[in-house]
């Protein structure tokens, strides 16, 4: 029996720097389930692929992967500040601001915005990959100010080889830790030290770890420091002032890219374009054949001709050629053609029967083709049909000009 769908879950997204495939793959997710009630389950590490079943979730993106900024802005709003934002960071940004995602947070006066910034590709992966296997994204928040803090206590995350130091409801650090306990050791001392230069030393500092083994290096930060350490379970904070979500509005297309996953369509891109190769190179040797065809027609044709009349000095349309010279050879032995005006209104007027005489009011004989203009009411629409094809059998082609007239000429 497949497992029940579960309520919305948090999950803590790992740093950038462990790649797609890893995120994919390997158990680098820790993850917290939502009971049915509400209730919180056991904290869990696995893979995007060995995800529970969820309908839903919170994300919590590593604190070294979200910048916090304090920028002064102009009086904007909406859709203007989020399209002036990637040219009042420009210079204080390492990479590209086309590159990157920016959402605007509380004002801190003065003029001042807090904006988060975040490499779009990376979020965009992230959420894409969430959304394609059903679990709706309820909200993404930045590592650094994504925990529960309390007044005159600073809030500390230790997980997934990073640190997120949170100072203020507005303010929060984001620092490398490693695996060895030693390297832990010296990044927790150098992330309170900076900590410290920023605002003055709490009376506690809250800690949330995903693995015990965090905890002596934190109490040896923290004594060295002379910070008291007070341990919790590891839990998001539902108030955090900055949804990283927000930078996905107004971008429908970039979101609809985002959440194909072009790796499963490699497979078919690459029959699909051997396909298409083959279809191309099939054509062009058809068409390379039908060329050659043609121009062995063409060197027949004009063999003909010039067999049979070996004193014409030019041959540009040999099949052309050959009607005009047998037409005047016809016309010097006194001999008439098929399109000829006799022997076409011959031919027509025994396909129309006895009542020819009473139906036809004019003729009219031009290049081949005998112009018809009928009496008024002499052929109704059964006896225009029955005389068309008549003519069709007959080797004539009949074309009708409105009700009243039409061309008669030799099928060719």
């Amino acid at each position: 029996m497949a497992a029940a769908a579960l309520k919305h879950t948090t999950i803590w997204i790992a740093p950038r720097s462990v790649g797609e495939r890893s995120l994919v793959t390997d158990p680098v997710l820790q993850v917290r389930l939502g009971g049915r009630a509400g209730q919180s389950t056991a904290l869990q590490r696995c893979s995007l692929e060995a995800l529970p079943p969820v309908r839903s979730a919170v994300l919590v993106f590593d604190a070294r992967d979200v910048a916090l900024m304090r920028v002064k802005v102009p009086p904007l709003s909406g859709a203007r500040l989020l399209r002036a934002l990637p040219n009042i960071l420009e210079d204080q940004l390492l990479q590209d601001p086309q590159a990157c995602s920016f959402v605007p947070g509380p004002a801190q006066g003065d003029g001042e915005r807090l904006v988060a910034v975040i490499d779009r590709s990376w979020f965009e992966f992230v959420i894409g990959a969430l959304e394609r296997r059903g679990v709706r994204v309820l909200a993404a928040w930045p590592g650094q100010l994504a925990q529960p803090i309390e007044p005159g206590c600073w809030s500390l995350s230790c997980l997934n080889q990073s640190l997120a130091l949170r100072l203020s409801p507005t303010e929060g650090l984001g620092w490398f830790a490693g695996a060895e306990s030693a390297g832990r050791t010296e990044a927790l001392s150098a992330l309170f030290e900076t900590a410290v230069s920023l605002m003055p030393k709490p009376a506690l500092l809250h800690v949330r770890i995903d693995d015990p083994a965090w905890q002596p290096c934190i109490e040896e930060a923290a004594r060295q420091a002379g910070l008291a350490v007070d341990f919790h379970e590891l839990a998001p904070d539902f108030a955090c002032p900055i949804d990283l979500l927000a930078a996905r509005q107004g971008s429908v297309g970039r979101r609809w890219l985002a959440g194909v996953d072009w790796r499963a369509w490699r497979l078919p891109a690459l029959l699909a374009g051997a396909t298409a190769a083959v279809a191309v190179i099939g054509l062009n040797l058809h068409w390379a054949q039908l060329a050659r065809e043609r121009t062995e027609l063409r060197q027949a044709m004009e063999a003909g001709f010039r067999q049979a009349f070996p004193k014409a000095q030019v041959v540009v349309d040999p099949l052309l050629q050959m009607r005009r010279q047998t037409a005047e050879l016809r016309l010097r032995a006194g001999q008439d053609g098929p399109e000829d005006f006799l022997p076409l209104l011959l031919r027509f007027t025994r396909l129309m029967g006895p009542g020819a005489a009473d139906a036809l009011a004019a003729l009219d004989y031009r290049d081949g083709r005998l112009k018809v203009r009928w009496r008024a009411g002499a052929l109704d629409p059964a006896r225009r049909e029955s005389l068309r094809l008549a003519c069709q059998r007959a080797g004539l082609r009949l074309e009708f000009e409105g009700d009243t007239q039409a061309l008669v000429s030799v099928a060719g």
